[in-house]
C-alpha cells in the first residue's frame, strides 16, 4: 500500500510540475567573451530560430552594464535592423520577456513592441508600445500557439533577457493551471488514504 501511495504522490507532483512548467531563455550558455555573438549562427538556439538581427552579449561590454536582467548575458538587437524575429516550426506559448535600453547607448530605443503570428501568418496579438529605459521592464504577452514573433522599436538599441515560454496548450485550448493540478493530486492522495483506513477498520474492531 505504501508503494502505491508513494506512486500516487509522485504522479501528482509530476502533474503539478508539468502544469507549472515554464521555459526561460537567459542566453547564459552563449560564448560572448566580452563581445556580441550572432544568435542566428546558433540556430536553432533553445529550439527557436533567431533572425540575423539578434546578438547575444554580456554585461562586461562597455555601455551595457545594465544589459542582463538575470545572470550576466542578454540579447541585443542589430542597430540598423527593425523587425527582428524569433520563430519556431513547432508552435509555442509566449508569456513575455524583460526589456531595457542600454545605459551607455548613444542612440537607444524608448519603446519596443511585440507582435505574434500563427502558422498561417495571421496576427494573434500585439503588446503595443512598451516604454523602456535604463531599468528592466516586463513586456507581458500571453500569446498562445505562436509560430513567429516580430519585435519593433522606435530607434536605436534595446536589450532583452529572460525570454519566457509557458507549458503547451491543453486540448481544451487553455494552459493548465498549477492550482488545478494541485487540487487533482490532493484528491488522488485523499482517496488513497481513505481506502487504506477502511481496510484497517475491521482489524481494529476485532
Amino acid at each position: 500500500m505504501k508503494k502505491t501511495l508513494f506512486a500516487l504522490i509522485a504522479s501528482a507532483s509530476l502533474m503539478l510540475a508539468g502544469a507549472a512548467n515554464a521555459g526561460v531563455i537567459g542566453f547564459e550558455d552563449v560564448a560572448t567573451n566580452g563581445d556580441a555573438a550572432s544568435l542566428s549562427d546558433l540556430n536553432p538556439y533553445a529550439g527557436l530560430t533567431f533572425s540575423d538581427s539578434w546578438y547575444a552579449a554580456d554585461n562586461t561590454i562597455d555601455g551595457y552594464g545594465n544589459g542582463a536582467h538575470g545572470g550576466t548575458h542578454f540579447a541585443v538587437n542589430g542597430f540598423n535592423d527593425d523587425g527582428a524575429t524569433i520563430s519556431s516550426a513547432t508552435p509555442f506559448n509566449f508569456a513575455g520577456a524583460w526589456f531595457a535600453a542600454p545605459v551607455g547607448g548613444a542612440d537607444k530605443a524608448s519603446w519596443v513592441a511585440i507582435s505574434a503570428y500563427d502558422a498561417g501568418n495571421n496576427l494573434i496579438g500585439t503588446t503595443g508600445h512598451v516604454a523602456i529605459g535604463d531599468t528592466y521592464v516586463w513586456a507581458a504577452a500571453a500569446f498562445n500557439n505562436v509560430s513567429s514573433l516580430t519585435f519593433t522599436r522606435d530607434t536605436g538599441w534595446y536589450v532583452m533577457d529572460d525570454f519566457t515560454t509557458v507549458a503547451a496548450t491543453a486540448p481544451g485550448g487553455q494552459v493548465p493551471e498549477p492550482a488545478n493540478a494541485l487540487l487533482l493530486g490532493a484528491g488522488v492522495v485523499a482517496m488513497a488514504l481513505g481506502r487504506a483506513r477502511r481496510r484497517k477498520a475491521p482489524a481494529s474492531a476485532a
